[in-house]
């Protein structure tokens, strides 16, 4: 299981993405993703094959809605020696503090 973190900046939009950002979502849900919307990206959980397949299916979202640049940053963890989920990270954090 892997980590995916999305965040897609269509250049020259204005100040707010959040209409860009609100397709993307409806993509993910639509695909039946897990994914979880934060204030700098989106968290997405998967195999790395199935997530890599997933943004094969949402990337053109921002071009299609108008979009004629794009910045893309995708940051990756995949864990081999224990299952991850959206969220561990936070709560492992939660437990260490006394």
């Amino acid at each position: 299981m892997a980590l995916l973190q999305l965040t897609m900046i269509p250049v020259g939009a204005g100040v707010s993405v959040g209409e860009y950002v609100v397709e993307i979502q409806k993509r993910l849900e639509k695909e039946g993703a897990t994914f979880r919307l934060n204030d700098m990206g989106t968290i997405i959980e998967g195999e790395v094959q199935e997530l890599f397949k997933l943004l094969g299916k949402i990337y053109e979202t921002p071009f299609e809605q108008g979009a004629t640049r794009v910045v893309t940053q995708i940051a990756i963890d995949d864990r081999r020696d224990k299952e991850i989920h959206i969220g561990d990270k936070i709560l492992s954090v939660i437990q260490r503090d006394p």
